[in-house]
């Protein structure tokens, strides 16, 4: 009897050490899968969840990224989480440096649309908006904002010298948003009309009526502006080149106006051929004269200042140095022109 009281109690003791080693061995697992990565890089990583996804597909894409360890940890720990939150389309910074549950809690919401953080490179044209709303999941397809876009129900007072067929394209102030995770496409480009009205109030507009243009001609320059400039000192040289040759009733010929015409999907701003250049388009500033029909693209708040505060210079000509600075020589006649296109060709 005794004995077999002591194979009892040595089976039980067994047991219970097995359990705990178990449970911690389960408590210590999930600790490593859920915790913060910190011997890793935690350098934020862009991540979007797109509209519809399922805590499965997410978990595997953030494992992939290398944001989290587990997907299977993921998704377990959402399903156990709250029983309303969903998953919220949009952008986001995460990094292994952030727990699981804060991850969760960043791309979650709990019973209500939540917010995405969009953000509008300066320069985009209106195709690459609709391009990343699609991406990000905010927008089901990139054809709802250019849809939009193109509704004749816009009525801004800085619209008013836009011609009747010119796109918005120019006005959707580039920036960062929070926009409601069930946004529509209609509220977006009614928020990114506001914030250009905001931005570029009616006394800073009014500048255009000094240069002797109207303000919708000026944002086209501005447009070309942004994208021929990478310095930002040299945006109103680059405005007074433009002004200076109209006045001199010289084409443009600006390279960005070239490449609006050719631009594609996948490569909106292609390197340009001389067949692309020989090209007839509105918007050709190499064959036809003066300002095209409407922007190119939307130019950032310092491109707009630039065009409306154009430096007084006699500049007809710029060219790219070549050095991989970014930076141009400008030049009054075409003979000094062409002397700095040589020494571009030399990389000097």
């Amino acid at each position: 009897m005794l004995r077999f009281m002591i194979q009892t109690l040595k089976v039980s003791a067994v047991l219970v050490l097995a359990v705990a080693i178990v449970f911690t061995s389960q408590r210590a697992l999930s600790h490593y899968l859920g915790q913060a990565d910190e011997l890793r890089d935690s350098e934020p990583v862009t991540f979007s969840v797109q509209n519809e996804e399922t805590a499965e597909s997410v978990g595997e894409r953030l494992e992939e990224q290398g944001i989290i360890r587990s997907s299977w940890y993921f998704e377990m720990r959402m399903r156990l989480g709250s029983s309303d939150a969903q998953l919220n389309p949009g952008q986001y910074e995460l990094s292994p440096g952030m727990a699981v549950s804060e991850i969760i809690d960043e791309i979650t919401t709990t019973g209500t649309a939540g917010t995405a953080t969009i953000r509008f490179q300066e320069g985009w044209r209106t195709e690459q908006y609709a391009e990343h709303l699609a991406e990000t999941g905010l927008l089901e397809s990139a054809d709802e904002f250019l849809d939009a876009v193109a509704s004749p129900q816009w009525d801004f007072d800085f619209l008013a010298s836009r011609p009747a067929d010119a796109q918005l394209e120019g006005y959707l102030f580039p920036d960062t948003y929070e926009f409601r995770g069930d946004v529509t496409a209609e509220e977006i480009v009614e928020i990114l009309l506001e914030t250009f009205e905001s931005r570029v109030p009616p006394e800073l507009q009014e500048r255009a009526d000094d240069l002797g243009y109207n303000f919708h001609n000026v944002i086209t320059i501005a447009s070309i502006i942004e994208r021929e400039a990478v310095i930002s000192e040299e945006r109103p040289v680059m405005a007074s080149v433009f002004f200076n040759r109209m006045e001199e009733n010289m084409p443009l010929q600006a390279d960005p106006t070239v490449q609006y015409v050719v631009g594609q999907p996948g490569n909106w701003w292609p390197e340009i051929t001389q067949e692309d250049i020989n090209r007839m388009a509105p918007h050709n500033t190499y064959q036809r004269p003066g300002i095209p029909p409407w922007p190119i693209a939307n130019p950032s708040l310092a491109s707009i200042q630039a065009a409306l505060e154009p430096d007084e210079t006699d500049y007809l000509f710029f060219v790219a140095t070549g050095d991989g600075s970014g930076a141009h020589r400008f030049a009054e006649t075409y003979e000094e022109h062409q002397q700095n296109i040589e020494l571009a060709r030399q990389g000097q």
